[in-house]
């Protein structure tokens, strides 16, 4: 990493924007009623409709994509404000996304509590996360914070954002049914589903501090490069069993195919990488393999040379993400995304 020992952490970068977060969300949600008939106060289905986004918000996370806007803003002396609203557009759009995800994997826990569709049903599932993905940008669109002018180019992103991450679910879905996905099928599948929203975040960014087309190209290349190195850490972390699923592995376990598996089946051929798209083969099929298999497996990856090539796979899309945040944006507000990059680095959990 290229980025000084001096770089501050991001957790105490984006601390200032937390505060809130989740209520500015969900107020992006309650649309205005300038029809409603005299003496009707609640529009039908509001509360139940709020108290289902809320408890999708209420699942927690890093609120990352919420907070990350509102500090590039911040640290170049911009509207914050307005950055804070947009940021939020991008959380509630994100979660939207999660409960889409969670009723079509058929998922009955995220992080750890009921998924949403399991407490209310697919149907009102579906109508919530509707609800997330379509209040973002209507909020974003209708909000005073935002400069009139701004308003339309930043729902337009948050909506292109959203398209593209639907592409990428898609793409996901579709990667299940291929019999050896590869390492390129898995790659493009991470760009398009983890990296559209951070790009949002970064563009977003540029165009709240007009900073012009040449900056917003080389934001959204940032948000991509991101976008893939948090997928291979999150490989990496359950590689190395430090992702907070139990034991390492629970990826192999679920037949999923990550970035050190697939890299190091397509470097060491053999018997062992024979036996190892088998047991892939036959979790997805529903026939997870036992402890000492999935144990046995994670070894031969990492002997071979799969974490170490993941590892420095990593290291160079931190280090493409460091060169696009230094075109995008000011070294003041540079110093927000390589604190990101710093973040990523660190297989810490």
């Amino acid at each position: 990493m290229s980025a000084p020992h001096s770089q501050p952490h991001l957790e105490t970068l984006i601390a200032p924007f937390m505060a809130d977060c989740e209520e500015l969300a969900l107020s992006l949600l309650v649309l205005p009623q300038p029809h409603v008939p005299a003496g009707v106060t609640r529009p039908a289905g509001q509360e139940l409709l709020t108290a289902m986004c809320r408890d999708q918000l209420a699942s927690g996370g890093k609120r990352l994509r919420a907070l990350l806007t509102p500090a590039l803003v911040a640290a170049a002396n911009g509207p914050v404000e307005a950055a804070r609203v947009f940021g939020a557009g991008v959380e509630l759009i994100h979660n939207g996304t999660l409960v889409h995800d969670d009723i079509q994997d058929g998922d009955t826990l995220r992080r750890g509590r009921p998924t949403l569709w399991t407490q209310f049903g697919v149907a009102q599932g579906i109508n919530a996360g509707d609800a997330l993905l379509m209040g973002a940008v209507a909020g974003v669109l209708r909000s005073d914070a935002i400069e009139l002018d701004l308003r339309a180019t930043l729902g337009a992103l948050l909506a292109e954002a959203l398209c593209e991450t639907i592409r990428g679910q898609v793409a996901d879905l579709a990667l299940r049914d291929l019999p050896q996905p590869s390492l390129q099928d898995v790659e493009s599948v991470h760009l398009a589903k983890t990296g559209p929203l951070f790009s949002a975040c970064f563009v977003g960014a540029v165009r709240l501090l007009r900073r012009g087309p040449v900056a917003e190209k080389a934001a959204f290349e940032l948000g991509r490069e991101i976008g893939l190195a948090f997928q291979i850490r999150d490989d990496l972390l359950d590689l190395l069993g430090t992702k907070g699923r139990g034991d390492a592995g629970a990826d192999l376990r679920e037949g999923k195919p990550t970035w050190p598996v697939l890299v190091a089946l397509r470097d060491v051929p053999g018997p062992e990488a024979d036996g190892i798209r088998a047991l892939l083969r036959q979790a997805t099929q529903g026939s997870p393999p036992s402890d000492a298999d999935v144990a046995q497996a994670v070894a031969w990856v990492r002997a071979v040379g799969g974490e170490a090539t993941a590892r420095a796979h990593l290291a160079a899309t931190l280090a493409r993400a460091e060169a696009a945040a230094g075109e995008a944006f000011a070294p003041d507000a540079a110093v927000v995304a390589l604190a990101l990059c710093e973040r990523l680095a660190r297989l810490d959990g």
